[in-house]
């Protein structure tokens, strides 16, 4: 079963305490506002990893943190968000000068989530929350007894997702973006699931998502890991990229061939992609003509050859652009060149 913390303070998080969290996971997501997840599943005791987390950020702060534990990211985060907790058949709260922990109990996620009215659910927008309650819904309870069809005509395609979510079912993975120059992705396999069709199309989506990574902080990675536990060991692949990759399909399509490449005597129940050695993508002037990246190097090499024609064939060549024609288009632009169109 996985376990999610989610933890939230009112200022932003020290360097030591996103430290503290990697000692025990790999899986440590920081978010904009401050707040934090983290999947504990397999890396000890959840609850004295989090004592640790909570001890370092008492120290560092001196200010009370609040915290969350599930076995999803919408039932930790919403076990946070929420105003009034239900009774304690359902979930668990223990309040420490150090922090506030809520833990939702294993099995109980469905009716934790039941009472939760729309407008604390943190899955749906307030645009989305007015929409259903014009439709005549107020709590998540009554979101669970409508069908797929009559969910989709109110959220559309939104409402594959939240159709689990409002259960507390969440697949989205916790991410591994700290330390900032790795980058890791959690992968889970079902019993008795480990199809090449399916493991391929999760890959797939692993790479769509690692690549809007990167494109956000405009890198690239050169290394690329993927580890898989076993019964008894943990089986690792490694791969150098030619240069900084972040396009999904090369990401993916190298993770698989890792994958065909490991030695697997069973069924691996979870793994793990790591992409390290993230750099700076070198920056690219855009031809605004061609509307195609040339390097400058390139056009400097394009006139050399030019040039060796030229004298080979006089007076055969062209160059393929009108004589004047960029003064003319940036005329479009630049008031000071209007004098040039005539």
């Amino acid at each position: 079963m996985r376990r999610i913390m989610y933890l939230e303070t009112e200022y932003d998080l020290a360097e030591a305490v996103l430290d503290e969290c990697s000692r025990y996971t790999p899986l440590v997501e920081p978010q904009e506002d401050g707040s934090l997840f983290c999947d504990l599943s397999g890396c000890g005791p959840p609850l004295n990893i989090i004592k640790a987390i909570v001890k370092k950020n008492y120290c560092l702060s001196r200010r009370q943190a609040r915290i969350s534990l599930a076995s999803s990211r919408i039932a930790a985060e919403n076990a946070l968000k929420r105003s009034r907790l239900p009774n304690e058949e359902l979930c668990l709260r223990v309040k420490r000068r150090e922090a506030i922990l809520v833990e939702v109990l294993p099995g109980r996620e469905e009716e934790f989530m039941s009472s939760i009215p729309l407008r604390e659910f943190t899955g749906i927008t307030r645009p989305e929350v007015r929409k259903l309650e014009r439709a005549g819904f107020h709590t998540l309870s009554e979101l669970q007894g409508v069908s797929a069809e009559r969910l989709a005509s109110l959220l559309g395609k939104k409402s594959r997702s939240l159709e689990r979510q409002i259960r507390g079912i969440d697949e989205r993975p916790v991410l591994g973006l700290y330390p900032r120059l790795k980058i890791s992705y959690p992968l889970y396999f079902s019993a008795g699931n480990f199809s090449e069709a399916l493991t391929a199309a999760q890959i797939e989506e692993a790479g769509q998502t690692l690549q809007s990574l990167l494109e956000k902080r405009n890198s690239g990675c050169m290394h690329l890991s993927l580890e898989l536990g076993l019964k008894d060991r943990v089986s690792s692949r490694e791969r150098r990229l030619k240069g900084p990759e972040f396009r999904a399909e090369v990401l993916s399509a190298a993770i698989i061939e890792m994958l065909k490449k490991a030695e697997l005597d069973y069924q691996p129940e979870e793994g793990r992609i790591i992409l390290s050695e993230i750099s700076l993508l070198e920056w690219q002037e855009q031809d605004l003509f061609s509307l195609l990246p040339a390097e400058r190097e390139g056009s400097l090499r394009l006139e050399k050859t030019m040039e060796r024609l030229e004298s080979r064939f006089p007076g055969s060549l062209c160059w393929g652009k009108e004589e004047g024609r960029r003064e003319k288009i940036l005329a479009c632009f630049d008031p000071l060149r209007l004098g040039v169109i005539r």
